[in-house]
């Protein structure tokens, strides 16, 4: 067993160098802009949303986004979320990532009242490349928050520069 690990270990060692800089060079300053939509728990309602991610370094990017959670039973919101993917690649042009982060909802009830609350995130995702510049995402996170806790799930497409 021994005799064969070995070469197959010092194959792949040799190989490393060669193979991993341009993996992880292709994705490192990756840009994403693009538009989401989906289903937010907490009023059971529909929401849409524009993103923007940042791969600032290999398999670590950040996602600013907003959305609009359209009304239903007199809710409707403006949720704000800064979260962290870290995308690992599965297969050629397929990537899972988990999510945590940060973010702030703010419901508006029936007679002119508002929930304003900050909360975390925590999920993940899958994103799908159709071609270098263009990919969809599935997403689903969970923002845990007093009073106002909801999961958001949610398809998306974006332009990759």
């Amino acid at each position: 067993m021994k005799k064969f690990l070995l070469p197959m270990l010092s194959v792949i060692a040799a190989a490393a160098p060669i193979v991993l800089p341009s993996e992880m060079k292709a994705s490192t300053h990756e840009k994403t802009l693009g538009i989401g939509g989906g289903f937010a728990t907490y009023n059971h309602a529909g929401f849409g949303k524009l993103y923007f991610q940042y791969t600032f370094i290999p398999m670590v990017r950040i996602a600013p986004e907003i959305g609009y959670v359209f009304p239903h039973d007199d809710i409707s919101g403006i949720e704000a979320s800064i979260d962290c993917h870290f995308p690992f690649r599965v297969a050629k042009g397929f990537k899972f990532y988990p999510l945590a982060g940060v973010s702030v909802n703010n419901w508006s009830l029936s007679g002119d009242r508002h929930i304003l609350r900050g909360g975390f995130d925590i999920g993940g995702g899958f994103d799908l490349y159709f071609t270098q510049s263009l990919k969809l995402s599935i997403q689903g996170k969970y923002s845990a928050m007093k009073d106002c806790g909801g999961a958001f799930i949610d398809l998306g497409i974006g332009y990759v520069f």
